[in-house]
């Protein structure tokens, strides 16, 4: 009789036992993110890129050092994107970069954990899609031209497709395990691109023509307004869906968003970007001027920040990009120079507020970090 009680005793251990180590190994907790910061009154941001990830975790300790010097309260870290993560993504290990699978590492875990402790942190996903569409060619986002993007999908493709669901099944395990108060969505731009069959179809459902609108010369009229509007509808679609899954989990949801500033001082929106249909669901905007040295000069960035002002409350911060030039994508990042401490100090005195968005940390340097510094320092108080 005991040594059939003890045998039972020792089979339900090793169950227990075996049981154990599959929820370790398969089960992964919960990272709370830090609710101090989770709205800074003020958002001075700081978009962490490196040279070299793989290489990044000797930088990481100097690179906080300067952005809790310079004031940063809101740290925006890389994620990746849906078919490239610098964080490890369950069940999707072949979309997991060379990085993160010859190291282990979780940057994306390292990061919003180490910076979480004092920073709002923001995780950042970019929806261009350069290996998925090589995988999947029918999914390219059309040009207007006819020409198919070897980096953008289609508008429906990610509003309703494939990809668009993977993209959101990676918002939703971001949003679920790492210790972000938010993820930021950026390369989203449809203006060029976005007019193949399924966004012509959808297009002509929406506004109830035969045809995309024409220019005289038979070519798609692309600033036509409705076109505009369409494919505002369209992002939005996309945007209330992932705005739901982060509220879900108490996370916000923020949108980066281009401007431009003509040579006449002219404010300009691409047609399809529409701040007021975005902010029905993204918590904030990140508005990003272009890299051209002329669209960034005291005026250009004086001429936005008025532009802005007409959205209330602090739900627009504007971002100034430190690129010396509009560098082709391509461009190896250790061959980008950084914009000339003059001309950072000149665009900051033109913006004139405390929503700001710096990027990439690294192209900062030393003399960048102390204008910055300077420049914050020098803010009224909120």
């Amino acid at each position: 009789m005991k040594r059939k009680l003890f045998l039972t005793v020792f089979i339900l251990l090793g169950i227990g036992f075996v049981a154990a180590l599959i929820f370790l190994a398969f089960n992964r907790p919960v990272r709370t993110a830090n609710l101090l910061f989770a709205n800074p009154t003020i958002v001075r941001a700081m978009r962490v890129d490196y040279l070299d990830e793989g290489g990044s975790r000797a930088q990481v300790a100097g690179l906080e050092e300067a952005m809790k010097k310079a004031g940063v309260t809101m740290v925006a870290v890389g994620a990746g994107r849906a078919d490239w993560t610098y964080f490890q993504w369950r069940d999707y290990q072949d979309r997991w970069s060379e990085d993160v699978k010859s190291s282990g590492q979780d940057y994306l875990m390292e990061d919003s954990s180490r910076f979480g402790k004092w920073a709002h942190v923001s995780a950042v996903v970019d929806v261009l899609a350069p290996i998925y569409i090589q995988a999947h060619p029918q999914a390219a986002a059309i040009s207007w031209t006819g020409i198919p993007s070897k980096d953008l999908v289609g508008t429906m493709e990610l509003v309703d497709g494939q990809f668009g669901q993977e993209l959101l099944s990676m918002i939703q395990e971001i949003a679920t395990y790492y210790p972000v108060n938010s993820i930021t969505l950026t390369e989203l731009v449809y203006y060029t691109d976005g007019f193949g069959a399924s966004d012509k179809a959808a297009y002509l459902a929406y506004s109830q023509r035969s045809d995309w609108p024409r220019n005289p010369d038979g070519t798609i009229a692309i600033n036509e307004p409705s076109i505009g509007s369409w494919r505002a509808f369209e992002i939005g679609r996309f945007l209330q869906q992932a705005a739901a899954l982060l509220h879900k989990h108490g996370k916000q949801l923020f949108l980066e968003t281009p401007i431009r500033v003509a040579p006449s001082g002219q404010v300009l929106l691409e047609n399809g970007t529409n701040f007021t249909e975005f902010l029905k669901y993204a918590d904030r905007l990140v508005v990003r001027g272009s890299s051209d040295p002329d669209e960034r000069s005291q005026a250009a960035m004086q001429a936005i920040s008025q532009y802005l002002a007409r959205y209330p409350g602090n739900r627009i911060i504007t971002s100034l990009g430190l690129w010396s030039q509009d560098y082709d994508s391509d461009t190896p990042r250790d061959q980008m120079a950084a914009l000339s401490v003059a001309d950072f100090n000149s665009a900051l005195q033109g913006i004139g507020k405390e929503d700001l968005w710096i990027t990439p940390s690294f192209l900062m340097t030393s003399a960048h970090w102390q204008a910055l510094e300077d420049f914050w320092t020098s803010q009224p108080k909120k």
